[in-house]
């Protein structure tokens, strides 16, 4: 039996330091194994029978990640956060940086605009009651010609919500890119769910 697996590489932008509680702790809860360090983690899942090792990419700017080129090489996505409660934090993107990076990375992956609710996840005092807008989230996602958008006020539930439509992606790419190599992941990935007793994210 082969042991196939797919690769999936993750860049994930804005303040780290609700990056391990709002995204790395829901993927380790599915994880077969994982090693959280900064600014990499690795995950090693299973999703829809496919074995897939997710490595993750912490950084505070996108200006972090194209310096880091030499380093990263690849991503695969890209989720830019945003404090909901913060309303200057949306501003913290710009459409010249993200083509920066689309052109160094020759990226044609997944990129995601995320806005986090950090007062009602993490229970802190805000100042004021300006938000930003779900509108202005969409606003923003489509001035930077990001392809998703998402708001985050449950920090399992919407997580979750948000690592599937990303695994689905891939997934079905793996499927139609490679049929004989997903069949054989296929098998890989029934094998080690029946050796560990994990169960999928679905």
């Amino acid at each position: 039996m082969k042991k196939i697996s797919y690769n999936l590489r993750i860049g994930i932008v804005g303040n780290k330091n609700y990056h391990e509680e709002v995204f790395l702790d829901n993927i380790k809860d599915f994880a077969i194994a994982f090693n959280i360090l900064s600014p990499y983690s690795d995950f090693f899942l299973i999703y829809k029978q496919i074995p897939i090792k997710v490595k993750i990419f912490s950084a505070e700017t996108l200006e972090e990640v194209i310096n880091n080129f030499d380093e990263i090489e690849k991503l695969d996505v890209i989720i830019l956060t945003v404090n909901l409660a913060d309303t200057n934090s949306i501003h913290q993107y710009f459409k010249d940086i993200v083509e920066e990076f689309n052109e160094l990375y020759y990226f044609q992956g997944i990129s995601i605009l995320v806005g986090i609710d950090i007062a009602q996840i993490f229970k802190e005092k805000i100042l004021n009651d300006i938000r930003v807008s779900r509108y202005s989230l969409k606003d923003m996602a489509s001035y930077l010609n990001l392809i998703y958008c998402y708001e985050i006020y449950n920090i399992t539930r919407d997580v979750i919500e948000i690592y599937k439509k990303i695994f689905d992606d891939f997934v079905f790419r793996f499927s139609y890119s490679s049929p004989e190599s997903f069949e054989q992941a296929k098998i890989y990935g029934n094998s080690l769910l029946k050796e560990t007793k994990k169960m999928n994210l679905l």
